[in-house]
């Protein structure tokens, strides 16, 4: 499979390819910094947490879900999996996002987005998101509007039935979360690294491979914290996890903890009508898979689990925001007759800009979690 990249010139230098290798020694300096900035602030930082941890959210549970990577450990496939084990369950769940890449994100006041159930007395910050269940499938473009303005990851909670609310100030949007859902447990996404929340669980997801990454903070490496903010955490779960055993360098920060392994399966192939797909249906024609996500080498292996055989992987950034010149360069390099295939995350991003005569798919997957309810049960009680 040939991979093609088209990172932007901050991507590029973040990889430190080609020339942008002479800026590492300035960016090893930065993560110095950043490092002794971090060694100061934990401890008045933890403090506030324990004040505000005392039951702070009501009879809601609140569940953190994070990594101490900036991103591609599987924050968001672990909260919808938590999720559906709740709902399984009977309890009502709801998510708390930061609504990163959309304009809610950017609001002051916490945006409200209902997923099925509607919400009695007309909250002006309330947006319902149709489910469009009884439709041949919900519009590239409404979806592609849904995505700019309440993020990729806060619409795929909302694909799934799932309702969010979305706000920079984690404890606000708690407090709306409450007072419009009375849900039975708060799931955070990505919030390990805010210590100001009460939180009744934090879960730290550490990648199974690379645990701490290249070992270096941002921005000369992927940590946002030091491996020791680690020993903070309540459970730890290991994701695309090869084996059962804990990897060496996570070891002495997660001895006494729950351990879980974690690994993300396909679950399936879906067309422009929300119509399930035979990847055997694909076969002999050309295929190309393309991925605006933290680690597109992994959805690329799921995409050859789930049978395909793609012929050329395109690149982009984390969160790309797609453009029709994106869309010109993904079909330059699939070539004549080839059929898409992106993730779900993309799917919103892109779907509205690439031409219907073009096949076009998203590749579900799913994150099963080994002993998920030994991993509930200090939320459950």
């Amino acid at each position: 499979m040939r991979i093609v990249e088209r990172y932007s010139t901050r991507m590029r230098i973040f990889l430190a390819r080609g020339g942008w290798t002479l800026l590492r020694p300035i960016r090893d300096a930065l993560s110095l910094c950043h490092g002794l900035c971090r060694s100061v602030r934990p401890a008045g930082r933890r403090a506030r947490a324990c004040a505000v941890r005392t039951r702070a959210a009501g009879s809601a549970r609140v569940v953190s879900v994070g990594n101490l990577e900036s991103g591609g450990t599987g924050k968001t496939p672990c909260v919808l999996a938590l999720a559906a084990e709740l709902l399984r369950r009977g309890y009502r769940p709801v998510v708390v996002t930061r609504g990163y890449g959309g304009k809610a994100g950017r609001q002051g006041r916490p945006v409200i987005a209902a997923a099925r159930e509607r919400i009695d007395g007309g909250r002006a910050d309330v947006v319902f998101f149709r489910d469009d269940s009884d439709q041949p499938g919900r519009t590239a473009e409404r979806e592609k509007g849904a995505v700019a303005f309440l993020g990729d990851e806060a619409c795929l909670y909302l694909r799934k039935g799932f309702s969010v609310v979305i706000g920079r100030d984690r404890r606000r949007a708690i407090c709306a979360a409450l007072q419009t859902f009375t849900p039975s447990h708060i799931l955070l996404d990505d919030a390990f690294h805010r210590t100001e929340v009460g939180k009744d669980l934090d879960i730290l997801l550490l990648d199974f491979e690379r645990p701490f990454g290249n070992g270096r903070l941002l921005p000369g490496g992927t940590l946002r914290e030091p491996a020791r903010a680690a020993l903070r955490a309540g459970a730890v779960v290991f994701t695309r996890a090869s084996g059962r055993s804990v990897p060496g360098p996570a070891l002495p920060f997660v001895e006494g903890k729950p351990v879980f392994f974690a690994r993300h399966v396909p679950a399936g192939l879906i067309g422009r009508g929300d119509e399930p797909v035979d990847p055997l249906s694909l076969a002999g024609r050309p295929v190309a898979v393309f991925s605006g996500i933290a680690r597109p080498d992994s959805f690329e292996s799921l995409a050859a689990q789930a049978g395909l055989e793609p012929r050329v992987a395109i690149r982009f950034d984390d969160h790309r925001r797609y453009t029709p010149r994106d869309v010109d360069f993904i079909l330059a390099r699939a070539g004549t007759g080839a059929v898409l295939v992106t993730t779900a995350k993309d799917w919103g991003r892109i779907a509205a800009l690439v031409p219907t005569q073009v096949q076009l798919f998203r590749l579900e997957m799913r994150m099963e979690i080994e002993g998920i309810e030994r991993l509930l049960e200090p939320v459950l009680a």
